[in-house]
């Protein structure tokens, strides 16, 4: 089989197509399907775990997601066969998302398919964030910290503290304090195409405060120097019919 061009947009590609990245022990191949452990020239590789997705950040194949969270369309581990057999038919989808860039004082740091956040390292301790765009201040605030979630990011812990959930395409992000210390505080939505997307400063030294990215801690964030968060780079994602929906939570409802 010779892996084909990608179709453009939410296209269905209509010839048989192979897999990377699933242990060939744990699935049998469906007909039209090798899998393979070489990554060069396939079709699709396939993450299972959300931990393999993000180790999957270096792969320029879209990834076919599985048991990995809604926010990326996951296929449940036993639909697996089947989803491989779709790929097989040709009956799937590709659709793509933006990470998050982040820089402290002007140097980079990471990258973060889901989420970004800045919070104190010790529980029940606040510090001050000022939040802004490149148009407007969106917040001065005491809390625990706050979030930026990209649009699959808000399935997530965004969820939990009351984010709104979006379609994980869309080039938006949900920007939310985290236990603040004002019960009426805004949560707000931003561009993740515009560059930058957002600056966040810690404005007191009272409290230690950490960055985090997709639940990686990355180390202190020093008071009064800006975090960044600009585009990062372009995720491809396989979509089947076995994929879950997005807005569909973890028990399936």
């Amino acid at each position: 089989m010779t892996p084909l061009a990608y179709p453009r947009g939410d296209e269905r590609r209509r010839r048989p197509g192979r897999v990377v990245g699933v242990e060939r022990s744990a699935v049998d191949a469906p007909p039209g399907v090798t899998l393979t452990d070489d990554a060069a020239g396939v079709d699709a590789v396939v993450a299972v775990g959300e931990s393999a997705l993000l180790d999957s950040r270096a792969a320029d194949t879209p990834i076919l997601p599985v048991d990995a969270g809604a926010g990326v369309r996951s296929v449940p581990r036993g639909d697996l066969p089947a989803a491989l057999s779709s790929v097989a038919a040709g009956d799937w989808s590709r659709w793509t998302t933006t990470a998050l860039s982040v820089s402290v004082g002007g140097e980079h740091v990471t990258e973060a398919l889901f989420d970004a956040m800045v919070v104190t390292e010790a529980p029940a301790h606040i510090s001050e964030f000022t939040v802004e765009t490149p148009r407007d201040r969106l917040g001065q605030f005491r809390a625990d910290g706050v979030l930026l979630a990209s649009a699959p990011g808000t399935a997530g812990y965004a969820k939990r503290v009351d984010a709104p959930v979006f379609e994980p395409e869309l080039p938006v992000g949900a920007v939310v304090p985290i236990a603040p210390f004002a019960t009426r505080l805004d949560h707000w939505v931003v561009d993740t195409d515009r560059d930058p997307v957002l600056t966040v400063t810690v404005e007191r030294d009272e409290a230690a405060v950490e960055l985090l990215a997709d639940d990686r801690t990355l180390g202190e964030i020093p008071p009064r120097t800006p975090l960044t968060v600009s585009p990062g780079r372009r995720w491809t994602f396989c979509r089947v019919p076995e994929s879950r929906s997005a807005f569909e939570s973890p028990d399936g409802r």
